[in-house]
């Protein structure tokens, strides 16, 4: 995979290429993605209020879920089988994640109620195991299939990482003639 740098306002305003971001074919579909930019890691020396029990947790659970973050909503050309990948594998990571918790809670309740002790704790570890590896799977397909989205500092630019090296080219000339024009 590759990296392309692009205008902000080509980004933004669907300007790009008609080159697939993720296949290097092209294409007349298009993608909104809606990344978070400029985070910081605004909870740092928050995160010890997990030590402070129940009404720490009440605490650090309000501010991880307030929404400060800065948005930037970007155009991006997709064809019809790299969107089929990215929705397959943002299926599979919420199938694995939602099928595991609810086996691992089934387990559970079933360990409790039938008194099952050690056999039933190791099925709920088990079970919780794959969810996790699976839910990670899952997670990973996801970050391949999708496109990463940054800005630069002087926010003129935004970089997409992970595209195909025939996009990149293609962004590439774009940039190249918009310079011969200028």
């Amino acid at each position: 995979m590759a990296e392309a740098v692009v205008f902000v306002d080509d980004a933004v305003l669907g300007l790009l290429p008609p080159v697939c971001t993720k296949k290097g074919t092209p294409t007349g579909s298009r993608l909104r993605v809606v990344e978070e930019v400029g985070r910081s890691n605004r909870l740092g020396i928050l995160w010890l209020l997990v030590l402070a029990g129940p009404l720490g947790w009440l605490v650090l659970l309000a501010l991880a879920s307030r929404d400060t973050g800065e948005r930037l909503a970007v155009e991006l050309p997709l064809s019809d089988a790299a969107y089929a990948e990215l929705g397959a594998a943002r299926s599979l990571r919420n199938r694995a994640l939602a099928c595991g918790v609810a086996v691992t809670l089934a387990l559970l309740l079933l360990t409790g109620w039938a008194q099952l002790g050690t056999a039933g704790l190791v099925l709920v570890i088990g079970a919780g195991l794959a969810t996790v590896v699976g839910t990670m799977v899952g997670e990973w397909r996801l970050g391949r299939a999708s496109v990463g989205v940054s800005l630069d500092a002087s926010r003129r630019w935004v970089t997409l990482d992970g595209v195909h090296p025939g996009f990149a080219g293609a962004c590439r000339e774009h940039r190249l003639r918009h310079v011969a024009d200028a």
